[in-house]
């Protein structure tokens, strides 16, 4: 899987130092824009389910257990996984030339592989273009799709996210790691305080706070 940098050149994942400048999209600002690379999770080669996801331009993207896109029909990010075959006929959202392209995905086949997996997450933005595809890691559910998103701007709707932060409030680094015991960079990283309004839309609890903190911990380090 190739993904892309910050000059839209493009590097295996495998091949990521963790060094670089990441391609993104600024949900803020409804442009590209660039981010470092918080962390690379990885799981080891051994066999694995491996779901080949086919576009309707020719782009294939291999995902192992989860990955996250960006559905325009739904508008918002879905984890494709062993049930990708239910978002056939879906569009998705691509880099493109001039901004954002619209790909269809149209087949989906799983196949038992001996791989390795790689996956970047990037600072404060979380997402990244794999193969092109507008990405976000797996494993980071309640992390991401916690306010509206304005459909042809490609930003956080401004009013929406406003009346959200009015009637739920933004944690402060000292309230979530009283709840949660959480690094200020982790905290800083994933947009920590939003997390107050994905626990009252019931979009995370704290419990799966935790086990997030706790399963990414060492990464941090």
């Amino acid at each position: 899987m190739f993904i892309t940098l910050a000059d839209g050149s493009q590097k295996l994942v495998e091949l990521l130092t963790g060094d670089e400048m990441l391609l993104v999209w600024n949900m803020y600002t409804g442009t590209f824009d660039s981010a470092p690379i918080l962390c690379i999770d990885s799981d080891p080669l051994s066999m694995y389910e491996v779901i080949r996801l086919a576009f309707s331009d020719g782009t294939t993207v291999d995902v192992i257990s989860e990955h996250g896109f960006f559905d325009v029909d739904l508008n918002k990010y879905v984890y494709l996984d062993r049930y990708a075959a239910d978002y056939i006929g879906h569009c998705f959202l691509k880099q493109g030339t001039n901004g954002m392209a619209q790909v269809t995905l149209e087949d989906v086949t799983i196949v038992q592989e001996s791989t390795t997996a790689y996956s970047p997450v990037t600072y404060g933005h979380l997402c990244y273009f794999v193969n092109g595809m507008l990405s976000m890691p797996g494993g980071i559910d309640g992390l991401f799709n916690i306010f509206e998103v304005d459909p042809e701007t490609m930003t956080y709707d401004a009013e929406a996210m406003a009346a959200d932060i009015e009637k739920y409030g933004l944690y402060t680094y000292e309230e979530l790691n009283a709840l949660v015991p959480v690094s200020e960079v982790m905290f800083d990283a994933v947009n920590g305080q939003y997390l107050k309004v994905a626990v009252g839309k019931g979009i995370v609890t704290i419990e799966q706070i935790g086990e997030l903190v706790e399963r990414y911990a060492d990464l941090f380090e």
